[in-house]
């Protein structure tokens, strides 16, 4: 089963098939999106269907799909589309980057996408629909729950449970032997150091501006 119908037309789903054209040999078929989200009848030169009537034109026991949505609802939009298109029989591809380093023994569930440069240690698990984004290092013995998105160089140390539906922003930072909670929301360039409560948000120190010129810097003037 070679054919491919992507969930998506944003830019997540233009990075998808970019990646998906670059990267591996699937045959891609269609986009399909909710009918009142079609701006297009055509996305990246494919046709695009109403998700509702889908497995009319491209059925699931001849196609299998990848869910290329972001973090829209802290990944609430993500995990109810993934369960929809499992619930009308579809299976789901992995698209994993050749250029990322992930270990033989990692358990990895359906639509899972790991990208450039990512590295995953031995022993860890990614549920499925995780998402992590360029950059990513993923300490062993590691958990990530379904549903759950890591931005960009993102860095978890070992034996870190990420509970389902999380969101890591670009840098983050974790600690190791912590919980980020279900839901939980860490901002761009958080730095955690303690267990983060489930839906709990965190927002990294605003930079702060200093009364001084970038050519009177002492040593680099």
């Amino acid at each position: 089963m070679n054919r491919l119908v992507i969930y998506g037309n944003g830019q997540v789903a233009e990075l998808a098939l970019a990646r998906l054209r670059r990267d591996t040999q699937y045959e891609l078929a269609a986009c399909t999106v909710d009918r009142d989200l079609i701006q297009s009848q055509r996305f990246q030169g494919l046709p695009v269907i109403p998700f509702d009537e889908i497995e009319q034109h491209y059925p699931p026991d001849s196609h299998r799909m990848l869910v290329a949505v972001g973090h829209t609802g802290v990944n609430r939009i993500r995990a109810e589309r993934f369960n929809l298109a499992r619930a009308k029989g579809y299976r789901f591809i992995r698209l994993i980057s050749p250029r990322a380093d992930v270990w033989p023994d990692v358990e990895l569930g359906e639509n899972c996408m790991i990208g450039d440069g990512c590295i995953v240690l031995p022993f860890s698990r990614l549920g499925d629909n995780v998402h992590l984004g360029t950059g990513c290092t993923i300490g062993h013995h590691v958990t990530i729950g379904d549903h759950s998105s890591l931005a960009m160089n993102v860095v978890v140390a070992g034996s870190v449970q990420i509970e389902s539906g999380a969101f890591l922003g670009a840098g983050v930072t974790v600690r190791d032997r912590i919980t980020v909670g279900t839901g939980a929301f860490l901002g761009a360039g958080v730095v955690l150091q303690s267990d983060a409560a489930p839906k709990s948000v965190y927002a990294a120190p605003e930079p702060r501006l200093l009364p001084i010129a970038s050519d009177k810097l002492p040593g680099l003037s």
